[in-house]
């Protein structure tokens, strides 16, 4: 579809203030003289759909193709974010990994989840997906195939044969981890986990969020880290607790059982974890932590 017909703007209405054309990324709209925005033809297929156009108009002159002001968009309120509730939020969070007994309800999982919505993708739209596991019964279940699979990891790291093939499976910088942190984790807890009396992988959450990539998609994994981000502070917000863990995607992927057990579609890789539910200890401070470097120019 030509981009003349995608997006349309209504001359009966526009006041031809060109903000469309000055916040669009990718200069599909581009200022036309006095007579306002014209939708640029060299740039068809530049369009997003971001719908920054259309979030910004003051009249709801311009339609995109596919979007709609009643569906896609919301009035904003009056006045701007609160810096000091922002700050408070940011400083108060801690990754939690103690949880009380009992369940999170669903209406704080469905608001986390809308919080992850308003996530920022690189490329409009967002292409992961999640899965909601508000049963933890189904999380303490997966705990077993979790060990099995991190133990076999840990024998193989000591063969140099398969240590070098996965190597140069995961990357340099990823196998690095593996050795600085991962592995030191895993022999360390491993009996403790066998024995079945502590959760070093899921923390006894009570709930978890799964986030989802295509296995031959684009790469989207720094989307994915920031939707997680937003559904971690969304759930601090509200008094739950949660933290991002990197030991959970590769088990669940990895393991035919446990991609059944937690509903992962063909075609799709685990590409991130979220577990949630109540904190049992209240912090009594927060932390202060050092960047390696600011560099002011």
């Amino acid at each position: 579809m030509p981009v003349q017909d995608a997006i349309t703007i209504d001359p009966s209405t526009c006041t031809r203030c060109a903000l469309c054309a000055e916040v669009c990324p990718n200069r599909v709209l581009v200022r036309d003289g006095p007579g306002g925005t014209i939708a640029a033809r060299d740039n068809a297929g530049l369009c997003m759909k971001c719908g920054q156009c259309m979030a910004i108009c003051p009249t709801r002159s311009i339609a995109v193709e596919g979007l709609s002001y009643e569906k896609d968009f919301f009035d904003l309120p009056g006045g701007g974010p609160d810096e000091a509730a922002f700050h408070g939020l940011i400083r108060t969070r801690r990754a939690v990994r103690n949880f009380k007994g009992g369940p999170v309800p669903k209406e704080l999982l469905e608001k986390v989840v809308e919080a992850i919505s308003f996530a920022p993708p690189s490329f409009p739209p967002p292409k992961y997906q999640i899965v909601v596991v508000q049963n933890a019964g189904l999380i303490r279940k997966a705990l077993p195939n979790m060990i099995r699979l991190y133990e076999s990891l840990v024998k193989m790291m000591k063969n140099p044969v398969i240590r070098f093939f996965i190597k140069r499976e995961v990357g340099s910088k990823r196998f690095r981890t593996m050795q600085s942190h991962l592995l030191p984790l895993l022999e360390s807890r491993l009996p403790a986990l066998k024995a079945g009396t502590e959760d070093t992988l899921t923390r006894n959450a009570p709930a978890m969020i799964l986030f989802l990539a295509d296995r031959d998609g684009e790469d989207i994994g720094p989307d994915i880290h920031i939707a997680a981000a937003f559904g971690m502070l969304a759930a601090h917000s509200m008094g739950l607790g949660g933290s991002i863990m990197d030991i959970i995607p590769p088990a669940i992927d990895r393991d035919p059982e446990l991609r059944k057990m937690f509903s992962i579609p063909d075609g799709q890789e685990v590409a991130a974890a979220l577990i949630l539910g109540y904190p049992r200890y209240k912090y009594q401070r927060g932390i202060r932590r050092k960047i390696r470097g600011v560099h002011w120019l």
